[in-house]
């Protein structure tokens, strides 16, 4: 009988289900062993050890029509952000040149993004796994957009907040529309005048919703404060502690995360492992550790399983994150060799090569 490996989140898990990987506390002490049929004591139990997400066996079935399901997931939600990427592309081009944001299609955008994207089990993974392609800006307002929606859904976000976090993520950088094209693409470093117009890019967004009554205010306020900061550190206006709205606060960590884990034009990107450790680094400081230890948590349970390259060049799957040293991970080499990188500091994670 032939198996497949797949991630699930403790709430989508049964009891009759059984364990693929061994669950792990933060000492790496084993809680639960491989090939554990879990019962409903055994889910009280991972409750309790907040366990956020386990690694189940589930069969292939003759054919491999299991796998072939497994697959298609992954094809569909391709297929579907496409989908989003052409219409996004449609409204930012409309902005551009009208100086208007269309907002008919922006509220078609939300709901699609939820119900396609954001509810989709995976959704690390399968961002992880889209190729990365031309117009980053078009990428980048879409990957905010959904991990702001799966952020708001970590918070307890229900219905109409909901979808206010995910048209806020994806209007979060819709004043770009408004910065001449030779800035915005360049593919070396800003000027410090250029990099002042590219910070005007909030406050141009702003302005372009100002007047907009279907949009809501709150969604106009993390549009313009997306870049602040609780130390007082960001910009535009440089406000600091409660001053700063509730969804700014969140499209935050989700631009900073996906900024830092993007091919950019003037930057390449960092492997999610470091991209975790940089908001986890920001936590206290610039960013709201309300919000960033969630969001820090779950993504961090999602990269385990992960295969990455290691700079001597060997290749590993992730089986073990420690909450404080999201960068550190314990490794095991396709031999069955355990590493943990946070003692061999020779090696570091150069790259994920499968999700």
């Amino acid at each position: 009988m032939l198996w497949l490996t797949r991630h699930h989140l403790l709430s989508e898990v049964q009891a009759g289900m059984i364990l693929a990987r061994p669950v792990v506390s933060d000492d790496m002490s084993i809680l639960l062993n491989e090939n554990s049929v879990l019962t409903e004591s055994m889910l009280t139990l991972l409750k309790t050890w907040s366990i956020q997400s386990v690694y189940i066996k589930e069969i292939i079935r003759e054919g491999g029509s299991h796998l072939h399901s497994f697959v298609s997931e992954r094809e569909a939600f391709a297929g579907k952000y496409a989908d989003i990427i052409r219409t996004l592309r449609d409204v930012f081009v409309k902005t551009r040149y009208l100086k208007q944001v269309p907002l008919a299609e922006i509220d078609e955008l939300a709901d699609q993004t939820i119900e396609s994207l954001v509810k989709t089990t995976g959704v690390i993974s399968h961002l992880a796994y889209l190729k990365p392609a031309d117009d980053y800006i078009l990428r980048h307002s879409l990957n905010v957009g959904v991990l702001a929606g799966l952020l708001g859904k970590w918070l307890k976000a229900k219905d109409k907040m909901l979808r206010e976090i995910v048209l806020a993520g994806l209007l979060h950088d819709i004043g770009k529309t408004q910065i001449p094209l030779n800035i915005l693409n360049k593919p070396g470093a800003l000027s410090p005048e250029e990099r002042a117009v590219i910070e005007e890019h909030p406050a141009r967004g702003y302005k372009l919703l100002e007047d907009a009554d279907r949009i809501p205010q709150s969604v106009k306020l993390s549009v313009f404060q997306h870049h602040e900061r609780l130390d007082g550190s960001g910009y535009p206006l440089g406000l600091a502690g409660r001053d700063i709205a509730d969804y700014a606060r969140i499209i935050a960590i989700a631009d900073i995360y996906d900024a830092m884990s993007s091919q950019r034009v003037y930057s390449g990107p960092l492997n999610p492992f470091g991209v975790v450790a940089e908001v986890f680094g920001e936590m206290f400081t610039g960013l709201d550790p309300a919000v960033a230890l969630p969001f820090v948590s779950n993504v961090r349970d999602s990269l385990i399983g992960f295969i990455v390259r290691l700079s001597d060049g060997s290749e590993a799957r992730v089986v073990y994150l420690d909450r404080e040293r999201p960068a550190q991970p314990v490794v095991k080499l396709a031999g069955g060799d355990y590493i943990d990188l946070e003692r061999r500091k020779d090696l570091t994670i150069l790259e994920v090569v499968a999700s």
